[in-house]
């Protein structure tokens, strides 16, 4: 049982370890918000064409990477910004941090972005948390112990009619499609806007998918993602009842393509990728 005062945020069976990583996100995000504004190019890094990073991921992950190595010297870490990456042994946890997920989002000021940690044990993850910090928004998830929002037990929604589903997906740049071919990604996204109640692209995709495992949408998928991106809220889907899978509905292998839905969607939604993939 977590006796930390954030535990009043977690599941009441909250593991110590998740306690740490709650307190841990929860105290980089104030970093993350206070630094809040439009950034010029030139306050900005290009690690790849229209992939961004500000000095606040630098920031965030270096304050993650401090307090994490504090309480688990032993894990190996893997932080999107590579701050302080070590490896370790095969059977070792490793921790991996997305510090701004939604950089771009974060570089223009717009106040939508999430920041996760998640701690993956035998090829699989095990515990994690998502933290909308313009929000106050905790969300997190173990293992074997569902998925929370602040305290509050969550679910994927249950809603099979297909016009009455509201759905996110990603918008892709040149070149982050590699799963299916372009048009077909594209002709997915048709299909939703042509069928559905509506389609988002909110700019991350660790909140759009921990917004699956609660409900606020019912399916989410884009190309090009990392473990790093959606490794924790994944788990909060599965934990909340979903599904996760690639787009052609195999087994998830840590980058690339990725479909969450509740169990109702999931199946509609693989099909519009069904004949190329």
């Amino acid at each position: 049982m977590a006796s930390s005062p954030i535990s009043a945020r977690l599941s009441p069976n909250a593991s110590p370890r998740l306690v740490i990583l709650a307190e841990t996100v929860l105290k980089a995000g104030e970093t993350a918000r206070a630094s809040l504004r439009r950034r010029t190019s030139g306050e900005m890094i290009a690690k790849a064409p229209r992939d961004y990073q500000t000095e606040i991921d630098v920031a965030v992950e270096r304050i993650i990477v401090e307090e994490l190595t504090k309480a688990f010297p032993d894990y190996a870490i893997q932080g999107e910004e590579a701050v302080g990456n070590r490896t370790a042994g095969p059977e070792t946890p490793i921790i991996y941090i997305d510090p701004i997920d939604g950089t771009t989002n974060y570089a223009w000021g717009l106040p939508h972005f999430g920041m996760t940690i998640s701690i993956a044990e035998g090829g699989r993850q095990a515990a994690g948390v998502v933290y909308d910090a313009m929000q106050d928004e905790l969300f997190s998830a173990e293992i074997g112990g569902g998925a929370y929002l602040n305290g509050e037990r969550i679910r994927c929604a249950a809603v099979a009619d297909i016009e009455n589903v509201l759905i996110g997906a990603g918008l892709p740049i040149p070149g982050q499609v590699k799963a299916v071919a372009e048009e077909t990604y594209f002709d997915a996204i048709k299909r939703l806007m042509a069928n559905t109640a509506g389609v988002r692209r909110m700019g991350s995709a660790a909140l759009s998918i921990a917004y699956v495992a609660c409900g606020r949408l019912d399916g989410f998928f884009e190309d090009g993602l990392s473990i790093h991106d959606f490794g924790a809220s994944a788990l909060m889907v599965e934990e909340a009842g979903g599904i996760v899978t690639r787009f052609s509905g195999a087994e998830v292998d840590g980058r690339g393509d990725i479909l969450a839905a509740s169990k109702a969607l999931h199946p509609w939604l693989k099909e519009g990728f069904s004949d190329q993939v």
